[in-house]
C-alpha cells in the first residue's frame, strides 16, 4: 500500500474508497460508508488491512458530518 499523509485518505486504499464515493450515485453513498464500518465490525478473525483502512476513511467521514 502506498502511503503519502497521515490521514484517512493519504493512501491507496483510503484514495480509491473516497473515489468509489465520489464515482457512486448519491443515494448509494451512504450504503457505501454503513458497508466499510459493518465489514470492519463483523471481521471474526485478524482484521484485513485494506477493510481497516475503508473503515477510518468511513468512520472518518462520518466524524465530519
Amino acid at each position: 500500500m502506498g502511503t503519502w499523509d497521515i490521514g484517512p485518505f493519504g493512501n491507496d486504499t483510503g484514495a480509491d474508497f473516497s473515489g468509489d464515493l465520489d464515482e457512486a450515485p448519491e443515494g448509494e453513498r451512504e450504503g457505501l460508508i454503513r458497508d466499510a464500518l459493518l465489514r470492519a465490525v463483523g471481521t471474526r478473525d485478524l482484521l484485513d488491512q485494506d477493510i481497516a483502512v475503508e473503515a477510518v476513511a468511513a468512520a472518518a467521514l462520518v466524524a465530519a458530518q
